[in-house]
């Protein structure tokens, strides 16, 4: 799934200026001055402050500080956050030790910067197929949808959405497209929230879009539109969103950072024996996100690699999916093993 790549000059899109923007929206975003879990990190056992995002996504984080911090001995302090990028200030700046952000241009920018700022393991993964959904005003089935699906050249010029630029949901539609015949040269792109997407796709306002779940379950539900693929039963799942850390805090506190990895490591094995909707994790996520747990168990559920692995060459692409949008602050592309930092996940692993 290699592709050459077209390096274009730099576009003014979100990302340009994004150590800076990063810097003065952490220092503005904490006016009372919050401090990061340093100053609990030399107690018995350590506390480690985590940005997460209400959604369902997020599990590997609710599962992490309610059920095993305590069996390693540290206090995870989950703090609310409305978005990826606030999350990747936030660790950035030293608000949080430690967070989640999606794969996206954000982080790369902030790695070229210097900033410190890293990957350190994957947080959830899905595939395409599960994500992309084409509007009930091309397609009053799957099978309908599927045949549009096929052959996506007729709708060159048409309106499709993605929640934000520069982030993981982007490069999945590029691929989409792809998959269709189309480029993003081919298509008009709007940026819409996944919620206003349902509407959008039922009244025609876009061709198609990239949702996560659970609203192209809901999309599908009441007739919005459909998803042309099934879920693959002999693909691994891409890597989505990551758990990232202030490798200042980390490497300062490498006890801490490892016993965190340790508590992670195990709920990600939990979740990849047991699934993603058991009772116990439905009502996990009703508490972090207000989720109704029967709309999120008749969802198409999320995965997590129990070993914490991450598959390079998907990664490889996003970054150079990302430069060919213009959406980078580089012209050369970062080798992703100085974006993505395991050893705090091997120590945890070995132990």
């Amino acid at each position: 799934m290699m592709h050459n790549t077209a390096i274009r000059s730099r576009k003014a899109l979100v990302a340009t200026g994004a150590a800076a923007v990063l810097v003065l929206a952490g220092c503005a975003a904490d006016p009372e001055g919050a401090t990061s879990g340093n100053d609990d990190a030399g107690g018995e056992g350590g506390t480690i402050r985590v940005a997460y995002l209400a959604t369902g996504s997020s599990l590997p984080l609710f599962v992490t500080a309610e059920k095993y911090a305590e069996e390693v001995g540290i206090d995870v302090e989950l703090v609310e956050v409305a978005s990826g990028n606030e999350s990747i200030t936030g660790v950035a700046t030293a608000q949080y030790d430690a967070g989640f952000a999606g794969i996206g241009s954000a982080a790369y920018n902030a790695v070229d910067e210097g900033l410190p700022v890293r990957y350190v393991a994957p947080m959830h993964a899905g595939y395409i197929e599960d994500y992309f959904i084409v509007s009930s005003q091309l397609a009053g089935s799957s099978e309908e949808a599927a045949a549009v699906a096929e052959d996506m050249s007729q709708l060159a010029g048409q309106t499709f959405a993605v929640n934000a630029p520069g982030v993981v949901t982007e490069a999945l539609l590029g691929f989409a497209l792809e998959r269709g015949g189309l480029s993003m040269d081919d298509i008009a792109l709007e940026y819409i929230p996944f919620p206003d997407q349902v509407p959008a796709l039922a009244n025609g306002g876009i061709a198609a879009g990239i949702l996560s779940e659970p609203f192209p379950t809901q999309a599908e539900g009441n007739g919005s539109g459909y998803r042309p693929w099934e879920t693959p039963t002999d693909e691994e799942p891409l890597p989505f969103t990551g758990i990232i850390y202030n490798t200042d805090w980390a490497e300062a506190n490498p006890q801490v950072a490892e016993d965190f990895m340790r508590a992670y490591a195990m709920a990600a094995e939990d979740l990849a024996a047991n699934g993603w909707d058991t009772p116990e994790m439905l009502e996990l996520v009703e508490q972090y996100t207000g989720a109704d747990p029967a709309v999120v168990a008749a969802s198409r559920q999320h995965h997590i690699p129990a070993d914490l692995s991450v598959d390079f060459d998907v990664l490889l692409r996003y970054q150079e999916f990302f430069m060919e949008q213009g959406s980078l602050n580089y012209d050369e592309i970062i080798p992703e093993e100085d974006i993505w930092d395991f050893s705090w996940r091997d120590a945890a692993l070995e132990n």
